[in-house]
């Protein structure tokens, strides 16, 4: 790839901010260090690159983020609270358990920091850890959300969770889900689920799949992403 890419790594936040600054200036995806580039350690049928939201998704090794995804992706299908949690989705539609289970775990799951709840920043609680507490953040209940949906039979390659940054709301965790063609946001407002078209306001940083992870990049460098990359570096050299 001959263009030149630029990272947007927009996302706010303590502990992220010191990850992604590193990959906030602007390179070519043939330029990115081995660290980044090379293969997952979580092997499986790979998930297609989520090339969304206008970027280029680059495929690398978040190795930062191996102990949280590990915990992230852990198989909670049997546990009596998931079976409770998702029975009134089974025999609906597809699209319509994606809509039962946005609302159910906003509903069932209250919003608590990590700070609060676990005395500890950027912890991403396991599926079970979140139902026995029945409270998390924003990436604790969008990994409910996706192991729910497993649960329910959708495909782990159809699932990603993604880090990035709402241009009103600041940094966000969503769950996205490929179904029919079409990909679907789980935001943590609540509100039902939408195709990746209608979230014009969200720009993604990171997204973890099963069997790999993946950097958004744009394949041209506008000001607010030059701009944006500086604030990175400086906020990362304050920590």
């Amino acid at each position: 790839m001959r263009h030149p890419l630029i990272v947007r790594a927009l996302l706010g936040g303590a502990g992220f901010v010191g990850c992604v600054a590193v990959l906030a200036g602007s390179a070519r995806a043939g330029d990115l260090p081995n660290a980044f580039a090379t293969r997952s350690p979580f092997t499986s049928v790979l998930p297609a690159a989520p090339n969304l939201f206008g970027t280029v998704a680059l495929r690398i090794r978040a190795q930062r983020f191996d102990s949280e995804w590990e915990r992230a992706r852990r198989d909670a299908s049997s546990l009596p609270q998931m079976q409770q949690l998702i029975a009134p989705a089974r025999g609906l539609s597809p699209d319509r358990q994606v809509a039962y289970v946005q609302s159910a775990v906003t509903q069932r799951i209250r919003w608590m920091s990590d700070a609060t709840l676990r005395g500890r920043h950027d912890y991403w609680a396991s599926a079970a850890e979140t139902l026995a507490a029945g409270a998390g953040d924003m990436e604790d209940r969008a990994i409910l959300k996706m192991q729910a949906l497993r649960a329910l039979g959708f495909p782990s390659r159809d699932l990603y969770l993604t880090l990035g940054r709402d241009r009103t709301d600041g940094p966000e965790s969503v769950l996205l889900v490929r179904l029919g063609g079409r990909v679907y946001v789980l935001d943590d407002t609540g509100a039902p689920p939408s195709t990746t078209d209608r979230r014009t306001q969200f720009t993604p940083v990171l997204t973890f799949g099963y069997g790999a992870s993946w950097v958004h990049a744009y394949t041209r460098k506008p000001a607010v992403a030059v701009a944006a990359a500086s604030a990175f570096r400086g906020a990362s050299d304050h920590r």
